[in-house]
């Protein structure tokens, strides 16, 4: 339940900031033209994260503690895209909320189901 509540309360924080902050007027693009995409370096972090390194885990303890690390890394792409993205804000925005979304904890159950032992013949 607490990788749930996590992750909703990440997914509406972002919302809201982009509602109540990113709709003004969006930030001059930057001299070099990259620089407005620098979220996407935290985003990439995040997927390698969630696709690579969190299904390795079997323990529960490591295993949240990886998936806060992509969760705040995903949604760093969406801050940065609303403060600091130019012309990219929006798109920036959209890509933080879907770098959120694949982290959604339908894993979480098999880390906290117990582990059959012994000997199983059927398996």
């Amino acid at each position: 339940m607490v990788w749930w509540t996590v992750w909703v309360a990440l997914l509406l924080s972002l919302t809201v900031v982009y509602a109540v902050l990113g709709r003004g007027p969006a930030a001059p693009p930057a001299a070099n033209p990259f620089a407005n995409l620098i979220g996407l370096v935290p985003l990439f972090v995040s997927i390698i994260l969630r696709w690579l390194v969190l299904p390795r885990y079997t323990d529960g303890a490591r295993a949240f503690t990886i998936f806060i690390l992509g969760l705040s890394l995903a949604e760093s792409c969406g801050l940065m895209g609303i403060f600091s993205g130019g012309p990219y804000r929006d798109d920036l925005f959209v890509l933080g909320m879907l770098g959120i979304m694949q982290f959604v904890p339908f894993y979480a159950r098999r880390l906290s189901e117990p582990k059959p032992t012994g000997f199983a013949p059927n398996n």
